[in-house]
This record gives C-alpha cells, structure tokens and sequence, in this order.
C-alpha cells in the first residue's frame, strides 16, 4: 500500500479518534424484517446477485506459476483454476465428464488432473485426454472437456463468471472503481493458505453487514477485539463497492511525528467489500477474503472464510492472524447473525440502522436499488 494512500486515511482516523467521532450518515434509516425473510426477494438476490455477477474466489498468487491448479467451491459450484504451461489462466466447473466426480482437490503444480473414481485425466485446458479402457465407450474426446467458465485476474484477484450471463467485458470491468486503490495492495503476491467453512443460521446480508461497523466492538468484542482496536472509523465508495478502515488503539500517537516518519501500511484494518457483499480484509501484513453466499432458504447462508499470506512470509504467523481473526468470526460475529434472524423471523418488526452505521445503510441502498423486478 503507498504511503500516499495510508497516511490519508491515518490523518482521517487520527482526526476522529482525537474528537470521539466517525464518518455518519446525515439520518438513521429503517428496514423491514422482509428484507432478510421474504423468500420470493431471496431467490432474486440469489439468481441476479451471485448467478448474474462477477464472484470473487481467490487471489492469484495460488496460480501464478504455469502449470498450477487452485479449487474452490462457490454457490455449490465446485471450481478449479488452472494456469497452463504458457501462463493462460482458465477456469472449470471441478467435475468429470465420466460420472461428475472431482478431477482436483486443493492446489499445487501439475500437468494434468485426474478424476480420483475411474481414473480420466485431462489437461489443464480442460481438454479429455486419458481415458481407461476407452475402447469400452462411445465418446471422442475431443467432445468430452471440462465445462469452461469465465474469469479474469485482476490486481491479484480471481474473478468468475458463474454462468455465460456473465460476458467477459463485465468481469473486466467489475473492479474498474476500485482499480488503482487494489493495485496498491500487491495481492497478486498472495497465496490461499487455508478457508474455514460455515453453514449459518441466517440471512446472507445478515452476515455481510457484520462486516460494515464498528458500534458493535465494545459490547460483542468486549475481551477480544475492543482491547486493541477503537470503533472510530471512516469509509469511501468506489462505484458499486466500498472500503471502510478503523484503526488500533494509539494511532494519535502519530499525530506527534512527521507525516514523512508513518507508516506505509496502516496501523488498523482496511475493509473493501465488492458487489453484492464479498469482503476482502487487509491488516499489516497479511489478508482475508470473507465470501458469504445464500444458502438454501432465505435464513440460511455459507460463509467461506479465507485466510492469505504473502510469498516468503512467514506462514505461521498468518496462520496465527487468521486463526485469530476467524475464531472471533465464528465465535462472536456468527451467533450474533443467527439471533438476529431468529429475532426478526418471530418478531417481524422494522430494524433501525444508525448515523454511526453508514456503510451498512450504503450497502441495503445497494442491495435495494440493484434488485431487478421479475
């Protein structure tokens, strides 16, 4: 990150916590309970949201050497991600064309991947190249691939198309807002290092807005995150994305020093958050990708969180800052989500969404005006 970018948001939030205050909302907003519990608006969110945009799955670091594989799972589609011997980068739906099983788990370095039932191995341009006992099937193989879908890598991040509805211009041009604030971040150096799966008891925006203010770190992360860092805070929207930062306790010590002596990374965290809610975090040193997702009823949802390091760094220690990170995540953060929906599931009454709320307000702006009728 340039120090350009970080000592303008650090001036931002030494401002605020010297005067007690926050980026705000002019008003406080209200919401119906139907937002997280109306099925009928679920399913439009599911198709339009995740179906019909460009998904954020990785960074690019986990493929950046030819003849590398990724997989991941997303909306319950199994993918992997190959980059093959000249460095082009492809994407398939992880599933055989024998029976449907997995040709790859994990990642790493390969020429070919190999389903783990019967045995057909293909190429990491999804080509159908080995087939055992062949003479027993009516196939050519030619016709027999792995189902492509669209991606494209950009500033070190890994975007798919779920469906052809996704056109390659789009998922070039999804990050276009966000362009030169992500280039700043190197992810392009990251690797996957490991992801925690959750199934919650839910709604999927629920869980999203957890990640969009701070007004809950005093009470909900009393003995875990509230030592250390403030509920002071500030945000900017980038087209139909956002990034909000808070920052540790005892930034205004800076204030004392030249500008010129800050640091480059801020001292604090850094929330992007891409349409329609996928969040990349990013602390001093390493990163995390928070991909919630909806799951099969409208108080239901998946949550993927991804834990990144950077190549030569110490793995360990982002093992430990993710471990971290995700045990407050799953511990405190989810549970607080599934009372919330239970809560609005019986009571059924309007929510209040506060002036030190901003971004979860942008973001039910979002979310309603991007809905399509039909």
């Amino acid at each position: 990150m340039s120090k350009n970018i970080s000592q303008q948001l650090m001036s931002r939030l030494i401002h605020h916590v010297v005067n007690d205050s926050s980026d705000e909302s002019e008003d406080s907003i209200t919401e119906t309970a139907s937002f997280f519990t109306d099925p009928k608006r679920f399913e439009k969110e599911r198709q339009q949201f995740f179906f019909e945009t460009p998904q954020l799955i990785g960074f690019s670091g986990s493929v950046s050497e030819p003849d590398s594989f990724m997989t991941v799972e997303c909306m319950g589609i199994p993918i992997v991600v190959t980059r093959n011997s000249t460095g082009e980068l492809k994407a398939f739906i992880n599933a055989c064309s024998h029976r449907g099983a997995r040709v790859a788990e994990g990642a790493g370095n390969k020429k070919t991947m190999s389903c783990g039932f019967h045995g057909w191995t293909y190429s990491l341009d999804g080509n159908l190249v080995g087939v055992p006992k062949q003479q027993c099937f009516d196939i050519e193989k030619a016709d027999c691939g792995l189902k492509a879908l669209p991606i494209v890598e950009c500033q070190g991040l890994l975007l798919v198309g779920l469906s052809q509805d996704v056109s390659m211009p789009r998922l070039k041009d999804f990050l276009a807002p966000l362009d030169n604030q992500l280039a700043e971040f190197n992810f392009s150096q990251l690797e996957n290092i490991t992801t925690r799966k959750f199934n919650v008891a839910a709604n999927w925006k629920l869980v999203v807005s957890l990640s969009h203010e701070s007004y809950h770190f005093a009470k909900l992360h009393g003995q875990s995150l509230a030592p250390m860092m403030t509920s002071h805070s500030v945000f900017d929207e980038f087209g139909w994305h956002t990034r909000w930062a808070f920052p540790l306790k005892g930034i205004e010590r800076w204030a004392e020093k030249p500008v010129s002596d800050w640091p480059a990374r801020l001292p604090g965290a850094i929330s992007h958050t891409l349409f329609p809610g996928t969040v990349i975090v990013v602390n001093a040193k390493d990163a995390q990708i928070i991909r919630v997702e909806p799951g099969a009823s409208a108080d239901q949802s998946v949550v993927y969180y991804m834990g990144a390091c950077g190549k030569g760094d110490s793995v360990e220690e982002s093992v430990q800052a993710y471990n971290f990170g995700g045990d407050i995540f799953a511990n405190e953060d989810l549970p607080a989500a599934e009372q919330c929906q239970q809560g609005l599931t019986v009571q059924q009454n309007d929510i209040v969404i506060g002036r030190n709320e901003p971004v979860v307000q942008l973001w039910h702006q979002r979310w309603h005006s991007a809905l399509k009728d039909g």
